[in-house]
């Protein structure tokens, strides 16, 4: 028998299961039947609040980066500067990033998806470059430019991510050694400063399960 749940509480697991079914078996795999068996209801209901796949799996994705960025907002505002800036840098689950791997893959054939994430990736650079920001205020480090500081930081974390998580070429250490250095000489903090100030990386949606 169907629990019955009010419309947000049953919008809110549909997307839940469908985040799960995402992260372990990728976009381009997940089907309204998927998730609807997921959450052992018809495929009717699921059609009810999602009338497309790509609409669904959009929404997903958006609802998962949202949960991220406000733990990540909570953690760098109790924090400072130089530890936020470790955390934001820091590697992440390998849940989280399996889902943005596969989001940049399937954004092209999804013209919501493409949005959420055009989106998500500017807001990422924008709350990076405000750490940036109040790193160069506090006199820790310095930054004549944050945006584009933020940018650079961000295309390479993604890029450390996929070489960890996608294919396995580095280790989370290494990653995290690459990107950490270079913050570092970019923002003319001294060497091993991130380091010391690493904390365990907990990002949202995936806060319960950190994987490697």
């Amino acid at each position: 028998m169907v629990t019955r749940l009010d419309p947000a509480a049953r919008r809110e697991q549909i997307l839940a299961a469908t985040l799960q079914l995402v992260a372990r078996d990728g976009f381009a795999r997940v089907t309204l039947r998927d998730v609807a068996a997921e959450v052992g209801v018809v495929h009717g209901l699921i059609r009810h609040y999602f009338p497309t796949r790509e609409q669904l799996v959009a929404e997903a994705f958006d609802a998962a980066v949202l949960a991220e960025l406000e733990n990540d907002e909570e953690v760098a505002e109790r924090v400072e500067p130089v530890e936020a800036l470790a955390d934001w840098l820091t590697s992440t689950p390998r849940d989280h990033y399996f889902v943005w791997i596969d989001a940049w893959s399937e954004a092209p054939r999804n013209p919501e998806l493409h949005a959420a994430l055009r989106r998500h990736h500017r807001d990422c650079e924008r709350r990076l470059a405000r750490i940036i920001e109040r790193l160069d205020e506090a006199g820790l480090g310095t930054s004549a430019d944050p945006a584009s500081d933020a940018r650079m930081l961000t295309a390479l974390v993604d890029g450390m991510a996929v070489q960890h998580h996608a294919i396995g070429l580095v280790s989370r250490e290494e990653a995290d050694r690459v990107v950490f250095t270079a913050a570092e000489e970019r923002l003319g903090l001294a060497p091993g400063t991130l380091e010391h100030s690493r904390p365990t990386a907990v990002r949202g949606q995936w806060a319960a399960n950190p994987g490697a």
